[in-house]
């Protein structure tokens, strides 16, 4: 499917059928809130630009910032793997993605190069413009750290 006819599917698509694909393809923007054991709790700000590239992969590419650390860069790339499973890469993380797309909700599972495992689950909002993000990071079977973060479509 072209990135043209993709986008056409965007501007009708009905809440509750909207892809990954659809939602990330263009501009959107996270605010959220980091909580980190022996840290406390701190800003977290995402600005993502996503395309579909000609092999059918959606790539995000995505600047972080987050209070405190200096800004930077990732790119995921995610596939679909036949049905609702996804896999693909992150560049912050060992090994591959995976997951699978459950009704309105994208859960995925990686680790990063940090060694944390992470669990994301993005629940795709009524209206197709907006996403609630939750990411769980666990070190040795113990929750570490957590973010809840809001996602908009600019774009």
């Amino acid at each position: 499917m072209s990135v043209s006819a993709l986008l056409g599917l965007l501007l009708f698509a009905q809440a509750s059928a909207i892809t990954p694909e659809q939602f990330f393809v263009g501009r959107t923007e996270g605010i959220g809130t980091a909580n980190v054991i022996m840290s406390g709790r701190h800003g977290v700000r995402v600005h993502s630009r996503g395309r579909m590239d000609r092999a059918g992969g959606l790539v995000l590419d995505q600047r972080v910032e987050e209070e405190g650390k200096p800004a930077r860069t990732r790119t995921w790339r995610l596939v679909r793997a036949g049905g609702n499973r996804i896999t693909g890469t992150i560049t912050d993380a060992r090994g591959p993605v995976t997951g699978e797309i459950v009704g309105n909700v994208l859960h995925l599972r990686y680790q990063l190069a940090e060694g944390s495992m992470v669990e994301q689950r993005i629940t795709f909002q009524p209206g197709g413009r907006t996403a609630l993000n939750r990411m769980t990071f666990r070190r040795f079977g113990l929750t570490v750290a957590t973010v809840e973060e809001t996602i908009r479509r600019v774009g």
